[in-house]
């Protein structure tokens, strides 16, 4: 499995911050994206500061690649997932309809 991760990017409009997982087969036959957000709420209450190191977004991220290359054949089951990380239901279906919305596989 071949996993290529884009850079973590800030959507200062909806307080969030997001990025895109591709993941395929070793043969390339199989492919799936991954959209992944969370909200600045939600990783000021995960690292309990708001100013947040890249470090701390490099090891949160690294978790989030995991849990999808954990499911191993069964991730390619449908083209594209949408991940969404935020502290309230509001939050949760805002983050999955701009990723649904505004994000391009």
């Amino acid at each position: 499995m071949k996993t290529e991760v884009e850079k973590l990017r800030e959507e200062f409009r909806r307080d969030t911050y997001w990025t895109r997982i591709n993941i395929s087969s070793d043969d390339d036959s199989k492919k799936t994206t991954v959209l992944v957000c969370a909200s600045h709420e939600y990783l000021w209450d995960l690292f309990e500061a708001r100013e947040i190191e890249q470090v701390k977004f490099d090891v949160w991220l690294d978790k989030v690649v995991k849990k999808w290359e954990a499911m191993k054949e069964e991730v390619f089951n449908a083209p594209v997932h949408y991940d969404v990380y935020a502290n309230t239901k509001e939050g949760m279906e805002n983050g999955d309809k701009f990723l649904k919305e505004e994000v391009k596989p």
